[in-house]
């Protein structure tokens, strides 16, 4: 009696099957069935590891508020190359809308000579006790009994100025100068929320009578400034994984003349709320940039030569938040896959199979 009701129990169980068997006997494997379980299998794998991965990693939700944090103070990464130019030649400065101005920066920000190689200099040639290097083109007249010397770099320079000559194109060849033809500018400036521009320009930098100038000698560039550069690092604010700095990379040669470059800069402030809770503050940008000659004619500039980052920030802000992505529904996902797949790959089988069996029937004969 109990096994009755216990037979009954499984056969109304066996009702709600939703697979049907085939029996061994009726099943039929082709070679075409194989070939398309293969590559099913291939596809299954790799879609499964390419949602694997899309699931590993945390979903950004984008959400566009206020700036508020106008009152803080900014750090700005720089780190520039000047192939051709001096470190002594140049000054590096900040000033923004509010009159602020950092006058040749030091501290935070370094300056590096570089030789011809690119390389960090070992310093100029130093001359011996009683050695005496050659003033080249300033070299006074012959009738003159004093013998001048130039054994300094500086001194090379100073005796061109005596006469009137430019000395800008001597600085890579001269033996007393050679050692440190190139200027690399690395390190962090901080700077209020305010528009303003960071530049690296020819010439001593002071404010007079509240105003920002740059004091040097017109002759000594009069036969060109070669602000030739390359941005190797330009960060506002913290360094963030998938944050793209579009300036980095930048490489402008120039060949004759003094070059002012411009690049503006539009910042748009950024807070990263990351899973763990710490918030990551950076800007992304975008950047549109002008160059000219400004050397018009020996002896007159159109300009300052050098390299200006002018920048100006949007009012509002993008917060990006990291959203984990549920479980459930990568799990949704690889079943779509595997069911997918398989309903394709039937499909396709199906048609081969039904093809091959009406082409290979033999034909009736009447």
């Amino acid at each position: 009696m109990q096994q009755t009701s216990s037979g009954q129990r499984r056969s109304a169980v066996k009702r709600f099957d939703l697979y049907g068997k085939v029996h061994d006997d009726y099943r039929i494997k082709t070679q075409s069935g194989g070939l398309i379980s293969l590559v099913s299998m291939i596809i299954m794998a790799l879609l499964f590891f390419s949602e694997l991965s899309s699931y590993l990693q945390a979903e950004i939700v984008d959400h566009i508020v206020v700036d508020t944090t106008l009152n803080q103070k900014l750090q700005i990464g720089l780190n520039i190359t000047f192939p051709h130019i001096r470190c002594d030649e140049v000054s590096v400065d900040t000033v923004d809308s509010t009159g602020e101005n950092q006058v040749d920066i030091a501290g935070t920000l370094t300056k590096l000579n570089l030789d011809l190689s690119g390389n960090p200099s070992k310093g100029d040639p130093v001359a011996a006790e009683g050695e005496c290097f050659s003033c080249l083109e300033a070299t006074p007249a012959p009738t003159e009994k004093q013998q001048v010397c130039c054994n300094t770099c500086q001194q090379l320079k100073e005796a061109y100025q005596d006469m009137g000559i430019p000395y800008f194109h001597i600085l890579d060849t001269a033996m007393q100068c050679r050692n440190s033809v190139g200027c690399q500018v690395h390190g962090d400036v901080s700077v209020s929320k305010v528009g303003g521009n960071v530049h690296v320009a020819l010439g001593k930098s002071t404010v007079r009578d509240g105003k920002h100038v740059h004091e040097f000698n017109l002759k000594d560039v009069s036969d060109g400034f070669n602000t030739s550069h390359i941005i190797h690092r330009l960060e506002f604010g913290q360094r963030v994984p998938g944050v793209e700095s579009p300036l980095e990379g930048t490489a402008k040669i120039v060949l004759k003349g003094a070059y002012m470059f411009h690049y503006y800069i539009k910042l748009v402030p950024t807070l990263f709320e990351t899973g763990d809770g710490k918030p990551l503050y950076t800007h992304q940008y975008s950047v549109t940039g002008s160059e000219k000659d400004v050397l018009v004619r020996q002896g007159e500039l159109a300009g300052l030569p050098g390299v200006f980052l002018v920048y100006e920030f949007t009012p509002f802000m993008v917060q990006k938040t990291e959203k984990d992505v549920p479980v459930t529904h990568f799990l949704i996902s690889v079943c779509a896959i595997i069911g997918g797949v398989f309903t394709v790959a039937s499909l396709i089988d199906a048609i081969l199979y039904r093809t091959a069996k009406k082409l290979g029937k033999p034909k009736s004969v009447a």
